[in-house]
């Protein structure tokens, strides 16, 4: 899909194995770069490149200019395919400091962060060429001009892409979607995230990884609100059912997933990690 000239997203539909029966579906979107060269914008899942380079290649473009691999931070659905990118292209690669290890060392990631279906998601560790730490103004062809904003919370190294010239933002997974699934790292820090990019100036399309465009001002400001209060919603019903000891695990997850309405398979370690940042 193009969004301007320069900048274009790509729609990636993957699911997620809860348990053997039960697999939850999802997607991730993925933004290509196309200027005199070409940056890619985080890498999908585990076989996400084959969808990557055929959308490339639609545009009259070959794999080779890929020059730069942006990773928003270290989840497996969109680190996936950074080794394969990184082999096929011999592409740079940038990422944040505080997601470093996670992104170098996928078996650490999981052992203090186990997704369920890991392992299908994401294919290897990969090494950083650049680490970034925030508040840096990347150019790349000297015509597309990006800005690096901390956006912490999703995960500890979480940021956001601000395309001034192009009146775009990015905030990857940094907004929560009101009603799906919480699979933050930090409450607090999702929450001081929320009202820094509601100050954000200077842009009229807002890009996720887990939406579509929102090009309205008033649906953006009603997309973060959404956000925002659906995670109110949550902490609310976290501080009410964690004060309680729990007789088996999960137990209290459950009760707050229920007490919502939100779907059963939301029920996880991943998302009971998530809930104990409330409190």
């Amino acid at each position: 899909m193009e969004i301007t000239k320069k900048i274009h997203l790509l729609k990636i539909d993957f699911s997620v194995q809860i348990t053997p029966e039960i697999s939850l579906p999802r997607f991730v979107n993925v933004l290509i770069l196309f200027g005199n060269s070409i940056t890619v914008i985080d890498s999908g899942v585990k076989n996400s490149y084959p969808f990557i380079y055929d959308y490339i290649q639609k545009q009259g473009r070959k794999i080779s200019e890929i020059k730069t691999l942006i990773l928003s931070h270290a989840h497996p659905d969109h680190i996936g395919s950074a080794s394969k990118i990184k082999k096929d292209t011999g592409c740079k690669i940038i990422g944040h400091l505080n997601e470093k290890s996670w992104i170098e060392n996928i078996d650490e990631q999981y052992k203090m962060r186990p997704v369920p279906g890991f392992y299908g998601l994401v294919d290897e560790s990969v090494k950083l060429d650049t680490v970034l730490t925030g508040g840096e103004s990347l150019t790349f062809d000297d015509d597309i001009h990006a800005k690096i904003i901390n956006t912490p919370g999703h995960s500890k190294g979480s940021f956001s892409i601000l395309f001034k010239d192009d009146s775009v933002l990015f905030t990857a997974d940094s907004l929560p979607v009101e009603n799906d699934i919480p699979t933050y790292d930090n409450f607090k820090e999702l929450k001081k995230t929320i009202q820094n990019i509601k100050s954000i100036p200077d842009y009229k399309t807002l890009l996720s990884s887990w939406m579509s465009p929102l090009e309205d001002k008033a649906n953006i400001v009603s997309f973060i609100e959404k956000g925002d209060q659906y995670l109110d919603r949550l902490d609310s019903c976290v501080k009410k059912h964690y004060s309680d000891k729990e007789e088996k695990p999960l137990d209290n997850c459950a009760k707050v997933i229920h007490e919502l309405g939100l779907p059963v398979t939301f029920v996880t370690p991943l998302v009971d990690r998530a809930f104990k940042t409330h409190v």
